[in-house]
């Protein structure tokens, strides 16, 4: 594969490429597409449009913007192209962010995934060492594309660019943690939620989510409505109780909760 390299988008025509990006990452209707137009002004009042270019094209792409706290930026969107997961292309344009915030004094950057796409989850607090204590239900409203199908409950991502731990698992990833017996807050047969547990009271536990959640989504739609309700149940019923997400382990999805 070819080498991957990271770069700041200039002038309408990148950004054009934005967009057909987004129509190919999600298969996202026009009405869920951010526009060119809105692209080029965001970037112009300081947010951040980067490009991840190989073998002359552009591949992915990260956009952010700044919010009404000087110190935090909200990053909205980072795609990449199927035929590049797993080159090093998402890591990547995520540490030219970090990079990018750091050197205009952003020390915190927020953004909101799915809480039952594992290979996200994986990504967002695995190897880039964000967490997440805030549940946000079907906050974008219907959707179109590969996130149609159920309500779009997210998860707010907080990453802190200076931490020990973001550092470190930019680049210096540790193991995956021991999870043997720990305990779990729900009860999961094959990928069917069966039972949740409210009552846990142990530092560290666990929460299982479905290995292929985009299948259940296109092929079981009663089924991805009943994780949602779970995921509802269980999750902000944890995070009021002062737990919050920190890894995943993989084969089972599995999250781990800590005390903070």
């Amino acid at each position: 594969m070819a080498e991957v390299h990271v770069r700041e988008l200039k002038g309408w025509e990148e950004m054009e490429e934005v967009v057909a990006l987004q129509r190919e990452v999600w298969g996202r209707a026009e009405s869920d597409l951010v526009p060119r137009g809105l692209l080029v002004a965001v970037q112009d009042e300081g947010g951040l449009v980067a490009g991840a270019f190989a073998e002359g094209r552009m591949v992915g792409f990260v956009f952010g913007f700044p919010t009404k706290d000087p110190a935090l930026h909200h990053s909205h969107m980072l795609g990449v192209l199927e035929a590049y997961r797993g080159t090093g292309a998402a890591l990547l344009l995520k540490r030219f962010q970090r990079d990018w915030c750091l050197a205009r004094g952003v020390r915190r950057v927020v953004w909101t995934f799915d809480p039952m796409r594992g290979v996200n989850a994986n990504f967002n607090l695995r190897k880039l060492g964000a967490t997440a204590k805030t549940y946000l239900p079907d906050h974008y409203g219907p959707m179109s594309g590969i996130n149609a199908g159920a309500p779009s409950d997210r998860l707010l991502a907080e990453w802190d660019l200076l931490s020990e731990r973001v550092y470190a698992r930019l680049y210096a990833p540790p193991p995956e943690p021991e999870v043997a017996g720990l305990p779990q807050a729900n009860r999961v047969e094959g990928e069917v939620p069966l039972e949740a547990r409210l009552d846990l009271e142990a530092e560290r536990l666990l929460f299982q989510i479905p290995e292929d959640w985009g299948r259940i989504l296109r092929e079981d739609p009663a089924l991805a409505l009943k994780w949602r309700e779970h995921s509802r149940l269980v999750l902000p019923h944890y995070f009021a109780r002062g737990y919050r997400l920190v890894d995943l382990v993989r084969h089972p999805n599995r999250y781990v909760l800590a005390k903070d």
